[in-house]
């Protein structure tokens, strides 16, 4: 067993060794191909990702050739929050191994007291227009960064007020890819396909991220578009995911 932890939470080495052996305890979140729950240790809340373990290939893979999704959450969450752009925090990771090959991953981080966009729906309508138009402008600081989120869906992104400024935070990072330039058209528009919200709130984001790029809002709304109906069957699976949890 592999047990890294941030230096701040070095605290909490033994509640990390104990995780893969301790029954799942405290609030559970999800709990689905990978698990989710929250605990509260020595007064603070923390949040503990259960990967599901990987198909037989997989487990030689991340054994010999690839980060386990554990070790990226963890190592990408860091390289956010260098480039200035909060996450959950990181906290640590545990890698499991049966034999030679790679078995099980942990992911630790701070458990975040906000709600996600997926919940916008509750403000009321001119909060919404405020946070609709920060988050498109958080989303263009992320793509000129150079900042490739293939999960960037409201269910992944906080948000919260914080000194009068809407800000944003991000959870379930590890399927990022990290350029050192801004990011292309068509990259942009992957990533915006993965907002599978309501058509109000996405097109004002699209609209709003179209004027700060000084790009046409028809075109990219138009290409966004047509990729979420190219991805419709995991855009059907992943509303349904989303009323399940909220019943």
């Amino acid at each position: 067993m592999k047990v890294v932890l941030a230096e701040k939470y070095i605290r909490l080495g033994e509640w990390m060794h104990a995780l893969p052996a301790r029954p799942l305890t405290g609030e559970l979140l999800r709990d689905a191909r990978n698990t989710l729950w929250c605990e509260r240790v020595a007064g603070e809340e923390f949040v503990v990702k259960r990967f599901a373990v990987p198909t037989r290939f997989n487990r030689w893979v991340y054994t010999f050739f690839r980060p386990s999704k554990a070790k990226r959450s963890y190592r990408y969450s860091l390289r956010l929050e260098k480039l200035g752009f909060p996450v959950a925090e990181p906290v640590g990771y545990v890698e499991c191994r049966r034999g030679l090959l790679f078995h099980t991953g942990y992911y630790v981080s701070r458990r975040v007291p906000h709600p996600t966009l997926a919940d916008i729906g509750s403000e009321p309508p001119a909060r919404q227009l405020e946070i609709l138009d920060a988050f498109a402008a958080y989303t263009v600081a992320l793509h000129e960064k150079g900042v490739l989120d293939y999960d960037y869906n409201p269910g992944n992104i906080f948000y919260y007020r914080e000194n009068g400024v809407w800000r944003f935070a991000l959870i379930d990072v590890n399927r990022m890819t990290f350029r050192r330039r801004a990011l292309r058209w068509r990259e942009c528009v992957g990533t915006l396909r993965c907002l599978d919200w309501e058509r109000p709130y996405l097109d004002v984001v699209l609209v709003r991220y179209a004027e700060l790029r000084k790009w046409d809002w028809k075109i990219l709304s138009g290409a966004v578009l047509l990729k979420q109906g190219i991805n419709l069957p995991v855009r059907i699976r992943r509303f349904f995911k989303r009323m399940i949890r909220r019943q």
